[in-house]
């Protein structure tokens, strides 16, 4: 085992990148390998929006300055119902103040790539699933798709699908949320900040500078029901929708739309097993509604980095288990409540929109502020 890597991580997305780039940068000198299934990095189309916690987690990872530079910062926006009436809109210093600093929209290929720029090359090894893993004397035997490899320790970054959680966890079970979540990119200009209501329907755009925004939308209908056409499947789902809906999907590259079911998994009973841990969306996956899966994914990387540069390898993710746990707990439960408000009927949204700004931003300060 001594001539083998002293850590794998499986998945090399957003958690298991920025954990890697958080131990070169801190100077651990354990030897990294990361094993992912697909054939290259997951760097191209999409975009996530980085809330001032996750912000503060690529500051100690190091690479905040150089994903400020490459994102565009996010005013506070504005919730509309879907006959356009203004439900909320908040007064972006105030939301800064609130929260620390603004929010940052920026694409996920810059992201990525900014992460994997700070890990010595040849740490990464595409076609290389994780299948399983089984403890032995001195570490984990990690089954992959090339046979097995021995190691210290084993982290599962392997997102909601996780091989790894489900070895820890098996059985582990799963249902459907009703609906799927669509996300594209278009290239409208003059598109600001706005997520729409109604319906049991969703439709958010984010604008990313020059030209470029994201957009992201949800519609009840069942699981597996991918269309042919997607774009056409949602022009027609949100016909009669205001402004700027039409014009997004217009704008949209149909090749660049992806659209995946959105489900609810059985908690993990518990997130480490001596030497292996879960962290990301194989440790909480949570609905995408706060926008909080990468971002809680960023602040858990940034966290077991600074553990392992600390202390030895399973203090470290019993620290990280017990440090995070309750914390994310309160994301996914907020992630759901925020999933049935969009769902609420309209008198229900008018409602909402009587809650004070100050309530709803120590809300929103709690889940995703900076805290240093």
């Amino acid at each position: 085992m001594s001539d083998g890597p002293e850590l794998v991580i499986a998945g090399a997305g957003i958690s298991g990148l920025a954990l890697a780039a958080g131990l070169a940068h801190a100077g651990t000198p354990l030897r990294v390998r990361l094993l992912d299934e697909r054939p290259g990095l997951g760097s191209s189309g999409g975009a996530i929006t980085l809330w001032p916690a996750a912000l503060a987690a690529l500051d100690r990872i190091g690479v905040g300055t150089e994903v400020r530079a490459a994102g565009h910062p996010v005013g506070a926006g504005t919730i509309r119902s879907r006959t356009g009436r203004t439900l909320r809109s908040l007064d972006p210093a105030r939301t800064a103040a609130a929260l620390g600093e603004s929010p940052l929209a920026v694409r996920r290929g810059p992201l990525i790539e900014l992460l994997h720029a700070r890990i010595a090359p040849g740490r990464v090894a595409f076609d290389s699933a994780v299948h399983s893993y089984e403890r032995i004397d001195g570490g984990v035997r990690v089954r992959t798709s090339h046979g097995t490899l021995d190691a210290r320790a084993l982290v599962g970054a392997d997102g909601y699908r996780s091989q790894v959680a489900r070895t820890l966890h098996p059985g582990l079970g799963e249902r459907y949320a009703g609906y799927p979540a669509w996300r594209g990119l278009t290239r409208v200009p003059g598109l600001e900040a706005v997520q729409l209501w109604g319906a049991r329907q969703e439709f958010g755009v984010v604008p990313l500078g020059d030209g470029l925004a994201y957009w992201f939308a949800t519609v009840r209908e069942p699981a597996e029901g991918a269309a042919v056409d997607e774009l056409a499947h949602l022009a027609e789902a949100f016909r009669g929708w205001p402004e700027p809906v039409a014009r997004v999907l217009a704008g949209t590259d149909p090749q660049a739309v992806g659209r995946n079911d959105v489900m609810d998994r059985q908690p993990l009973r518990r997130w480490h097993d001596g030497p292996v841990v879960v962290i990301g969306d194989a440790a909480h996956p949570m609905r995408p509604h706060l926008g909080q899966g990468g971002c809680q994914a960023l602040v858990d990387a940034a966290l077991l980095a600074s553990l392992l540069a600390d202390g030895s390898l399973e203090d470290a993710f019993a620290a990280f288990e017990a440090r995070r746990r309750r914390t994310t707990r309160r994301v996914v439960v907020a992630s759901r409540a925020a999933a049935r408000a969009v769902e609420a009927p309209a008198a229900v949204h008018r409602l909402s929109a009587l809650v004070p700004d100050a309530v709803l931003l120590r809300a929103l300060g709690a889940i995703s502020g900076r805290r240093d």
